[in-house]
């Protein structure tokens, strides 16, 4: 009869639906985390952890979001499911709560004026506005470390390269600078084809591999991946051998061009009887530099990336996102290379990098093709996704003696449509700054680096670029992301706009789409230096041909798919600007 009685009111104090969930709190140093609170969102009732980091809470509910708090650490809170339950090495790593700063003390110097001029700066240095930027009223709040530096997401401050977004590369180096940092590379990332690849529907084409075939030797020069927009970027030449007009380019199902141009006389477009398909697997992975040199970024990095990643994720929750990370030093440290594979499960991803802290290194050059080998072998890309994301994060170049493999891995990562955006943190010189840049071109990827606007590290080399917009390092990831990420979709599904970092029609030019002929006409008030017509993302496809005083133009289209469009130009006092125009019926 007892033992009855006890089972009834164990079912009264226990319901059925009740789940219970374990795991283990650890701190940045792998140790564990003990007397950490751990409690839901949505139910009272509070756990802590043992001497060994564990515990076991009991769930209502689930979803439901779990609460880990305690002296010492920043609050965390993670969403919690039914894949949790059956989780048995579910673990959670905790940041170590720094002092708190105040204002006065958070936005001084360099930050300050980082902020109050950053718009100024966009626009003196013709690159439009952006809309209005974070404020940083929350610093009062805001942890910092022993040395007296701020750690939150929010605070580095970074610019992009966008060099598919120019007409002429490299106009920014001197002729005997390009030629010179080439030769020392053996990459000469000049003789560029574009393609852009729609269905007889005109929808872009994402994810088909397009092929730069030698017509000679029958071999394939380059090959990629059509991305979000239905583009592709093949090279020949990028070793210094050259066959000028003696390539073919192929994709499976598609016309081929006998005789491709190169970039500064159009584009080469291509038509595949396909249907319009989309595919909602995105891989997002991160590289980054744990040597010593790093030492004075990681720890704002670590925040930034989990800021970041989180973002995303919640941001689409529609897409099948993947993170992984690989974390990379040099040959004789105690490490070359660790990595976590691309996953679904973000808080195992977050968790290896918060583990991840920089030393040794001592020379300049550092494992990166160690490194770049781990990521794109080890982490296992999806073979359909719509996009391939690469974030490179170092302050150092490879090794010289690895020149020819790094040739080769860019090679491969572009064949697997792998784009890698290259992160230079503060200390990188002009050397790496034109082989990261290469690396970017090469993969369709673009260029990012720290500004010392934040007073984070010490003071950046100067970028050779002639112009760009200082933005908070964490969202100007997140708008890479979501400009590499965002398609124009097929007829059955709504369109994304993401032009709010797009320059403003300053000289208020129209442009009025003629659906039927496939055509635009472009007027302006007064004279125009440039004009050109851009891909959704800012990636200029083709450039008009002015004639003196001219105001309005009539441009055929027709080769183009169904899309947003942006006409882009440039002042006769040399500003940006910008309108954007639907092509095809929508």
């Amino acid at each position: 009869m007892r033992v009855i009685t006890f089972f009834i009111l164990l079912c009264y104090f226990v319901p059925a639906s009740s789940q219970q969930i374990s795991g283990r709190v650890l701190n940045e140093g792998g140790k564990a985390a003990t007397h950490v609170k751990v409690q839901f969102k949505s139910k009272p009732g509070i756990v802590t952890t043992n001497t060994e980091g564990k515990f076991t809470i009991t769930a209502k509910e689930l979803p439901d979001t779990l609460l880990f708090s305690s002296a010492g650490f920043e609050p965390y809170n993670v969403i919690v499911t039914e894949k949790t339950v059956k989780d048995s090495s579910f673990e959670i790593v905790l940041l170590s709560t720094r002092t708190k700063a105040s204002i006065s003390t958070a936005v001084s110097g360099n930050n300050k004026d980082a902020v109050n001029n950053a718009t100024r700066n966009n626009s003196a240095k013709g690159t439009g506005t952006a809309g209005p930027m974070k404020k940083l009223a929350r610093l009062d709040s805001l942890p910092q470390s022993t040395r007296g530096i701020i750690y939150k997401s929010g605070l580095l401050m970074a610019a992009e390269v966008g060099d598919f977004s120019k007409w002429k590369m490299w106009a920014d180096f001197s002729e005997s600078e390009l030629n010179s940092y080439s030769d020392h590379w053996n990459m000469y990332p000049t003789h560029r084809y574009s393609v852009l690849v729609k269905n007889r529907d005109h929808f872009a084409e994402v994810g088909r591999a397009v092929f730069l075939i030698n017509k000679r030797a029958n071999d394939t020069v380059w090959s990629a991946i059509t991305d979000n927009t239905g583009k592709a970027e093949l090279w020949s030449g990028m070793q210094g051998k050259e066959e000028k007009g003696d390539y073919v380019i192929m994709s499976p199902g598609a016309n081929d061009i006998t005789s491709p141009i190169l970039f500064a006389d159009g584009i080469n477009i291509m038509e595949v009887n396909a249907p319009c398909t989309v595919s909602e697997t995105v891989d997002i992975a991160v590289m980054v530099d744990a040597t010593g040199s790093m030492s004075d970024e990681i720890d704002f990095l670590k925040i930034e990336l989990e800021n970041v990643l989180r973002n995303t994720f919640t941001q689409y929750p529609e897409l099948d996102l993947n993170a992984g990370g690989v974390f990379y030093r040099d040959k004789t440290d105690e490490y070359i290379v660790r990595h976590v594979d691309l996953q679904t499960d973000l808080v195992k991803v977050l968790n290896f990098i918060k583990l991840q802290r920089a030393a040794a290194g001592g020379d300049v050059p550092e494992a990166v093709d160690v490194a770049l080998q781990s990521a794109l072998d080890s982490l296992h890309w999806s073979d359909n996704a719509r996009t391939r994301l690469l974030f490179l994060v170092t302050d150092a170049p490879p090794h010289d003696e690895s020149k020819e493999k790094i040739f080769q891995l860019t090679q491969k990562a572009a064949a697997k449509g792998i784009r890698i955006v290259p992160v230079i943190c503060t200390g990188a010189d002009r050397s790496t700054e034109f082989i990261m840049r290469t690396i970017a071109l090469a993969t369709n990827g673009t260029y990012v680096f720290l500004t010392d606007d934040d007073g984070s590290a010490s003071p950046q080399t100067k970028i050779t670029t002639g112009f760009f917009y200082v933005e908070f390092l964490n969202s100007l990831l997140e708008r890479i992301i979501q400009e590499m990420v965002i398609v124009n979709k097929c007829p059955e599904q709504k369109e994304n706009d993401i032009l709010k970092n797009t320059p403003r029609n300053i000289e208020d030019i129209r442009v009025t789409a003629d659906p039927t002929k496939r055509s635009i006409v472009i007027q302006s008030k007064g004279q125009l230096r440039e004009v050109f017509i851009a891909d959704i993302t800012g990636n200029i496809l083709l450039r008009l041909e002015l004639q003196d005083r001219q105001t309005k133009w009539n441009i055929n289209l027709s080769t183009l798919p169904n899309a947003t469009f942006l006409v882009k130009y440039i002042t006769m006092d040399d500003r940006w600007g910008a309108e954007k125009f639907v092509l095809g019926s929508r």
